[in-house]
């Protein structure tokens, strides 16, 4: 029999992956499944790439007449589950005009209004696991089976951009702009990493493996002086730069799915906390998380699943560097 599931996950590109086992866990469970997406303008492209829903939209981020079409629309359909995985008001409200025999949601603060709605709210604990939560919701739901399917983005179909790379098994850094205090948040410790510390970094890693560095989708000067004064420009979008007998490549914004390509072959990811950081668990590589010291537990709820996981905490980078290469050593 149909099982017809509507999941709403509003926000980013990284809060989708960390949700996927669960979403395919799901899936998995019924014979027959049929998953509609309600997601946001940062993730739904992501999501087509993912093979996994039956229909995808958008939530307008403005636009309350397009809202209310969205709504409508999906009020065609008798869902037989909702999930609110994002925990977004903008979700829940929503959910409340829609048809469907059981709904759960997630959710930080408990509003009044929701004790006379239809849905079944799980509260968002900081110190507790996002998966362990995830399950609570499919255990609700009659769904009586453990999240697995950890590994799926390596199953997923690959763009082979990572053949454009001539050497695998490389240390992979992706520097973003979570590196940078005046690109990130303001509050977090400050790594801000120079010109001739990264290279000197860099090059000391090359003395004996092949070297990765993929970039995010923000410029920087550190991004324009490696691009224009370190690095042999392959494209547009690839530079190298020999050491030795060992190879520094730089990938300039690449896609997500470029991203997905090169973890296959990496060898160990360093980065700061992000989307990259999940999907290099699919691939049980090693990862040296970069975090913000005081935050621990609260990244602990994204990683507690992760194997071969470790992570440093923030700080300039001249000491940072110090524990990355003990860390790659290790």
């Amino acid at each position: 029999m149909l099982k017809k599931i509507l999941i709403f996950r509003t926000d980013r590109i990284g809060d989708l992956i960390v949700n996927c086992p669960a979403i395919l866990t799901i899936k998995n469970y019924f014979d027959n499944a049929e998953i509609t997406f309600v997601g946001s303008e940062k993730n739904v492209n992501y999501a087509k790439s993912l093979n996994i829903f039956h229909s995808i939209y958008t939530f307008p981020k403005k636009n309350l007449f397009k809202k209310i079409n969205l709504i409508r629309l999906l009020q065609k359909k008798d869902f037989d589950y909702i999930f609110i995985f994002d925990g977004k008001e903008r979700s829940i409200i929503s959910s409340l005009f829609i048809n469907s025999k059981i709904k759960v949601a997630l959710s930080q603060r408990m509003k009044i209004y929701y004790k006379f709605s239809k849905i079944k709210f799980f509260k968002d604990q900081e110190n507790t696991s996002l998966n362990d939560i995830f399950n609570n919701m499919m255990i609700y739901c009659n769904i009586k089976t453990r999240i697995k399917n950890y590994d799926y983005i390596s199953k997923k179909k690959d763009n082979n951009f990572s053949k454009e790379i001539s050497v695998n098994n490389y240390i992979h850094v992706h520097l973003d702009e979570k590196w940078f205090t005046n690109l990130y948040i303001k509050s977090y410790t400050d790594i801000n990493p120079t010109y001739d510390d990264f290279i000197k970094f860099i090059n000391s890693i090359s003395d004996s493996e092949n070297v990765l560095i993929t970039t995010g989708i923000m410029d920087s000067a550190m991004i324009e002086k490696l691009k224009n004064n370190f690095f042999k420009k392959l494209d547009d979008k690839l530079f190298e730069k020999k050491n030795n007998n060992y190879s520094i490549f730089f990938v300039y914004k690449p896609s997500f799915e470029d991203i997905e390509s090169l973890l296959k072959n990496s060898k160990t990811l360093i980065a700061c906390h992000g989307a990259i950081t999940h999907a290099a668990s699919s691939f049980n590589i090693k990862i040296i998380d970069i975090i913000e010291k005081n935050m621990q537990s609260f990244y602990k709820r994204f990683t507690s699943h992760i194997n071969n996981y470790t992570f440093v905490a923030r700080e300039d980078f001249n000491s940072l560097k110090k524990k990355l290469y003990s860390k790659l050593i290790v």
